[in-house]
């Protein structure tokens, strides 16, 4: 195989990738950190209550400050449910995973942008396509359209790489898109199973402790600290967040996908044309999106 030290850099991206991949990331930090607070803002609300009961002299003051503290956490919660910025992370990461899938599909020549096509005719044509998703995602528009604006839809480096030799293609296609993407699948699969076994161990943590707090109340009634509603209100904005990362689940997805690109990576080696190219990169992108089509099934239902 011809080996071909072109990269393909994440701004070689057309420019609605960009703006889509960045109008996700925005989204999908102003979600969690919102959820976040809600939840620690319960916790604190829980904490400041335990303290009322355990300080005569300062009841009133942690009372009033419980009542203020739970009060804000159902303002973010009526926000999230208003402002909904986890439906524009799952829209804006469908069109950048659409984007990504229709572009290394293009530099390729793969289906349907041939490599037999003419420049002019293979360009319209996924002009065409992106500007289909566009459509398909008006909803976005505010969103994108961003800093990227100035960004053209197909790079140069996006040019120089469908007109090189179909084994150069491939060589590219390899190593910048299966190797990378294997690459991150395996890293969120670690990730995600440590994540979940932190999450479980301290979930467990808690609930034993608010466990002992009830047991300690049960055999001192009259303890003024009383710990069970604060270490119960800790495992449950645990379980919450845990069921919001989804990390079980996300984990076995990842592992699952990283086995079918591997498998789909076997068969490089019996590419003999462009024909076989364009069948080898259609099967290696279906596998990607598979995962990305569950990942937003899973986001819809939770």
């Amino acid at each position: 195989m011809k080996e071909s030290g072109l990269k393909f850099a994440e701004s070689d991206y057309p420019a609605l990738f960009l703006d889509a991949n960045e109008a996700s990331a925005r989204a999908k930090s102003s979600y969690l950190n919102l959820t976040k607070g809600t939840l620690v803002l319960l916790v604190l609300g829980a904490a400041l209550a335990a303290a009322s009961a355990a300080v005569d002299a300062h009841r009133p003051v942690f009372a009033v400050a419980s009542a203020l503290v739970l009060g804000l956490s159902a303002f973010f919660t009526i926000f999230l449910k208003a402002a909904k910025p986890e439906h524009s992370w799952y829209a804006a990461r469908a069109v950048a995973e659409s984007v990504k899938s229709m572009t290394w599909r293009y530099v390729m020549g793969a289906e349907p942008y041939f490599i037999n096509l003419p420049p002019a005719q293979a360009e319209k044509k996924f002009i065409w396509s992106l500007s289909s998703i566009a459509k398909e995602r008006k909803q976005l528009a505010p969103a994108l359209g961003g800093k990227f604006v100035d960004f053209p839809q197909i790079s140069e480096t996006m040019r120089t790489i469908r007109s090189s030799s179909s084994e150069e293609r491939l060589s590219i296609y390899l190593r910048e898109r299966i190797k990378n993407q294997r690459k991150w699948y395996s890293q969120q699969t670690s990730y995600n199973r440590s994540a979940e076994n932190r999450y479980f161990v301290s979930i467990l943590l808690f609930q034993f402790l608010a466990l002992t707090a009830a047991i300690l109340l049960v055999s001192h009634p009259e303890s003024k600290v009383k710990l069970t509603g604060l270490f119960t209100s800790l495992a449950g904005a645990l379980i919450a967040w845990l069921q919001l990362n989804q990390h079980k689940e996300l984990a076995q997805s990842y592992c699952v996908t990283g086995l079918d690109l591997g498998l789909v990576q076997e068969q490089a080696q019996y590419i003999k044309n462009d024909k076989d190219l364009s069948d080898f990169v259609g099967d290696a992108e279906n596998a990607i999106s598979r995962e990305h089509t569950l990942w937003i099934a899973r986001r819809d239902r939770a």
